[in-house]
């Protein structure tokens, strides 16, 4: 996987930070002007995401970050994977991801969204909550 900028022309600078590519074992990235292959074995959660949310990586001299993927890996787990076991498993990365999904996906404003509001408004708007009675026993 060496040499992954060279061979898309990429030039390589001291201060370059990118995502390179994946493949169905993990992803390259190049950090500093160093390339770094990141096994999915290794790093689980970059099997869920997709190139482009990838390509938004930013790095400094102690780690590599994804935030819109709330992922952030220091120099030292990337060049050593083994002694840094996962601190934050996949199931529960996925369960905020979606969450954050469902959150931004709910604030979209469409035109279908707009005229099933209106449709509801012409019924008399959305349903009152009925009180639960209290059963006495």
């Amino acid at each position: 996987m060496k040499n992954v900028a060279m061979r898309h022309g990429m030039n390589i600078s001291e201060n370059k930070t990118c995502y390179l590519g994946s493949t169905n074992e993990g992803i390259s990235i190049l950090v500093h002007g160093k390339e770094y292959f990141l096994k999915y074995t290794d790093f689980p959660w970059f099997e869920y995401c997709t190139p482009l949310e990838m390509r938004e990586v930013t790095a400094d001299k102690w780690g590599v970050y994804w935030n819109n993927l709330d992922i952030d890996l220091s120099i030292e787990s990337i060049e050593n994977p083994e002694k840094f076991p996962f601190s934050i498993p996949v199931e529960n990365w996925l369960k905020v991801r979606n969450k954050r999904a469902a959150v931004t996906l709910g604030q979209i404003r469409t035109a279908k969204k707009a005229f099933a509001s209106r449709l509801n408004g012409l019924k008399g708007g959305r349903p009152r909550k009925k009180k639960k009675e209290l059963v006495s026993v």
